[in-house]
């Protein structure tokens, strides 16, 4: 064990280890570790795992080798590593390190070091076999992030092909909704107690929704007057948030009394240490957070939490190839994690402002992020791994297939991968860039002309440009991205970029060269270098401030923007938002049309192009001189070709939508019945049959069946139902038809009507004479959709709802039956319908049958 401490180091309070609840369970996961190589263990925030477990753990002898942890955020990663070193009385980057993108601290002497999820992917990648690593921990793995469902999936193929001796730890707040037993089905389960100290719950929401940071201000200004001790930490969604509430707070709070500290994973490592230190004696700490303090992270002295209860959550659009950031609500999971750490080192106070009854009606848990995060790096590791599809690896959960589908037609837009979905080799030289696909392109591509004229100036530019677009809390100056380079050349995005060139061979890039060459830079050069990276983002201009993509989407500039009436675009940053039609660019370079015949002509596609003429109300054809979707020139053609009506009407269907196709019940119900299957039943693949999918998928499920559509009425005409249904395979079909059937034999004999709905509710349609004798509501799904009952008078009218039939028998049913009877008189009203047999016929017809 270390005993040496350097000055310079964080100190950290001495934690004994026998006073968390993870070490009661020391023994019991060693002993697991000694009959299995999988372990999964649940264990609430404050039990330890992060800390105590590790520590003890540099102690065992059957840990014949290396640790490595995964934590999902950079600053815990760098926090839990010191803490741990601190705790072993050794300098970070001895016997404990950490290793996150761009920063590490290592050496040959380190036995713990905790990663990033990246970081453990690329050591997958590089080394397969993990030589001389004994134990991977998944901390934190219920949050779920695309990185941490892959580094546990490519764990799991080394465990299995070459490495039966490595030890997995998958370590989980929470296990409820998690997979992890299905995907491990051979680990050892155990569960700990969590630490955390009594919280007092309270809520206030805001009176006007729209103002709730100015809310948030006042709630944090009377829980600190309430409470005369103690820090703060309050969670909002993203930094604008914190620096308007930053703003709001200055003027209220003494800067004798108090320090406010922002805390977000894009803040500098020094403003991030000293929103987790101590505060100085004397002085209480305000934190303004993100949810990158929501777990991992012990910040010292924190005694209240206020939490907003929102979060900035990123959606990619495969549509559009676009990610929309949204505010939105979080889960109850979310809301648990961040009021116990109010509770961690003492009993604490927590404020949600939102309602008690808004809390019920929250989601339970968050939604993994590979269900809607943009897929194309994933999708790069994998076929780097030797997959074609992701489906091939152990995933806690398999991601969206238009999603997939989008992010493997990238990569071969690219030159990553070939027309088999192999990786090539200018594939392997991006990958081992370590950047994003688009960036990395750029830069092989700037390589590559660099060194056929004997120049670096092109590819320092791309370095430039690259780090511009990776560079994280930029001010804003337009969309120019011309007038970021310098910000960027100081930022800690200055050191990737020499980084970079140094992996490109590129020995001359100094601070003042790289300066020159960035005052220097032409603008055909940006913008070439640009749409080798955003090939689908050329923009051409469509109206005062609005453009047109490449991929289709539209896009506009503010009015006021230094770029806004430039004929072209290349747009290398833009977002789509609620509420708005066109993206917002943020960062853009003009583009010279001439470029598209000489530097960009391997971007113009000459094609033959079928459309419909909404006002001839016919198709046409022409030749087009095309850059994506837009067109450069057009040349009428006479002759038809079949190939290219169907994808004519696979174009009308992606503009227009799926209505064009008028599927009728029978196929909305089915798309209905899968998707609460897909929710409520695991044990089957089922297929997205959400409006986004199916328009991403058109190829796959409709494209192969217009061989004999020639309008738009025999497109109508098609039997869509078939269609998806084929989307499943047979015993699933089946397994669908047993769980969520279309009809329920009532005990009359009939075969009521069960219609669903876009909520994921069931209704069954039947006669109240004809549900008599029935104690509940039908259940279906191992009973977890009750169904609706909508009963009906005798003339098929609703009578009433209840999806409590029970609960209906004994009260409101005497209301129904007292209106009814006499409008009914030939049919049955017993005063005991619970226990009445039940007939669909008169009262004469059911007693002269009895």
């Amino acid at each position: 064990m270390c005993v040496i401490r350097r000055h310079n180091e964080p100190h950290y309070k001495t934690m004994p280890v026998t006073s968390l609840p993870i070490h009661s369970l020391l023994d019991p996961i060693r002993h697991a570790f000694n009959q299995a190589n999988q372990v999964i263990l649940e264990a609430p925030t404050g039990a330890g795992k992060s800390t105590a477990l590790p520590l003890a753990m540099l102690d065992w002898d059957e840990i014949d080798g290396k640790i490595l942890m995964l934590e999902p955020r950079r600053v815990a990663a760098r926090n839990v590593a010191q803490f741990i070193a601190s705790q072993r009385g050794c300098p970070l980057g001895a016997e404990v390190g950490y290793r996150v993108r761009g920063e590490s601290k290592v050496s040959r002497d380190t036995r713990l070091e905790i990663v990033t999820e990246g970081v453990l992917t690329r050591m997958i990648q590089n080394d397969p076999e993990l030589t001389g690593i004994a134990l991977v921990i998944f901390d934190e793995i219920h949050e779920r992030h695309l990185t941490t469902d892959l580094g546990l999936a490519l764990a799991l193929e080394i465990q299995a092909s070459f490495r039966e001796d490595l030890k997995l730890l998958a370590m989980s707040a929470t296990l409820s909704g998690l997979p992890l037993s299905e995907l491990m089905p051979d680990a050892l389960t155990l569960s700990s107690e969590g630490r955390s100290f009594p919280v007092e719950q309270c809520y206030r929401a805001a009176p006007v929704q729209s103002l709730w940071i100015d809310h948030m201000a006042k709630v944090i200004a009377d829980a600190l007057n309430t409470q005369q001790q103690g820090s703060l930490l309050a969670f909002l969604p993203g930094q604008g948030e914190i620096r308007r509430l930053q703003s709001l707070l200055a003027p209220r709070l003494d800067p004798n009394l108090f320090i406010i500290c922002p805390l977000y994973g894009s803040l500098p490592t020094k403003a991030q240490d000293q929103a987790i230190a101590p505060p100085v004696t004397g002085i209480r700490k305000v934190v303004l957070a993100t949810n990158v303090a929501e777990s991992s992270l012990t910040i010292e002295g924190i005694t209240q939490v206020i939490d907003s209860g929102y979060k900035r959550q990123a959606s990619f659009n495969p549509r559009t190839g676009a990610t929309r950031l949204s505010l939105k609500r979080i889960s109850q999971a979310s809301a648990a994690q961040r009021s116990g750490r109010a509770g961690r080192l003492m009993a604490g106070f927590s404020t949600r402002l939102w309602s008690q009854e808004e809390h019920g009606r929250l989601i339970k848990a968050d939604e993994p992020e590979v269900m809607h995060t943009d897929l194309i790096t994933m999708v790069l590791d994998g076929a780097y791994w030797g997959v074609k599809s992701l489906d091939e690896l152990p995933m806690l959960t398999q991601p969206s297939k238009a999603n997939e589908k989008v992010s493997w037609q990238l990569l071969r837009s690219l030159e990553m991968v070939d027309d088999k979905r192999v990786i090539t080799a200018h594939g392997r030289a991006a990958y081992e860039l370590g950047c994003q696909p688009r960036i990395a392109h750029m830069l092989l591509k700037a390589q590559r002309l660099s060194r056929q004229e004997s120049d670096n100036n092109l590819v320092m530019l791309a370095a430039i440009l690259a780090g511009t677009l990776e560079a994280r809390g930029r001010s804003r100056k337009g969309s120019d991205i011309s007038h970021y380079f310098q910000e960027a050349l100081t930022s800690e995005a200055g050191k990737q970029i020499r980084q970079w060139l140094n992996s490109l061979g590129v020995r001359n890039g100094s601070s003042h060269t790289l300066s020159m060459v960035a005052r220097q830079a032409a603008s055909d050069d940006i913008a070439m270098l640009l749409a080798f990276a955003y090939p689908d983002r050329i923009a051409k201009q469509r109206g005062a401030s609005g453009y047109q993509l490449a991929g289709g989407t539209g896009v506009e500039l503010a009015n006021d923007d230094s770029l806004s009436g430039q004929p072209w675009l290349v747009v290398a940053d833009f977002q789509e938002s609620e509420g708005r039609s066109n993206g917002k660019v943020y960062l853009a370079a003009t583009l010279n049309e001439q470029l598209f015949t000489d530097q960009l002509s391997s971007l113009v596609d000459t094609i033959e192009y079928c459309g419909w003429d909404n006002i001839k109300g016919r198709f046409f054809a022409e030749l087009r001189r095309n850059v994506g979707q837009i067109s450069l020139s057009k040349t009428p053609v006479k002759q038809l070709d079949k190939k290219l009506i169907k994808n004519a009407i696979v174009e009308q269907v992606v503009l227009n939508g799926l209505a064009l196709l008028k599927f009728d019940e029978r196929t909305e119900q089915l798309r209905y019945r899968v998707a609460i299957a897909s929710d409520l039943d695991k044990s089957h693949d089922w297929p997205s049959l959400d409006d986004e999918s199916l328009i991403a998928l058109l190829d796959d499920w409709l494209k192969p069946y217009l061989d004999d559509v020639r309008s738009l009425a025999q497109l109508q005409q098609l039997d869509c139902y078939t269609l998806l249904l084929n989307l499943m395979p047979w015993a699933t079909q089946q397994h669908l038809d047993r769980i969520l059937p279309i009809k329920w034999l009532m005990a009359t004999g009939t075969h009521a009507k069960i219609e669903y709905d876009a909520q994921k509710r069931g209704r069954l349609s039947v006669r109240l004479q004809e549900a008599f004798g029935m104690q509940q509501s039908p259940q279906l799904v191992n009973g977890k959709l009750v169904l609706t009952m909508e009963l009906l008078s005798p003339a098929r009218r609703p009578l009433a709802l209840t999806a409590d039939l029970a609960s209906f028998w004994q009260g409101p049913y005497d209301h129904v039956k007292k209106e009814m009877k006499g409008r009914y008189p030939k049919h049955l009203w017993p005063d005991d319908p619970a226990n009445t047999q039940p007939t669909k016929f008169t009262k004469k017809k059911t007693f002269s049958s009895q």
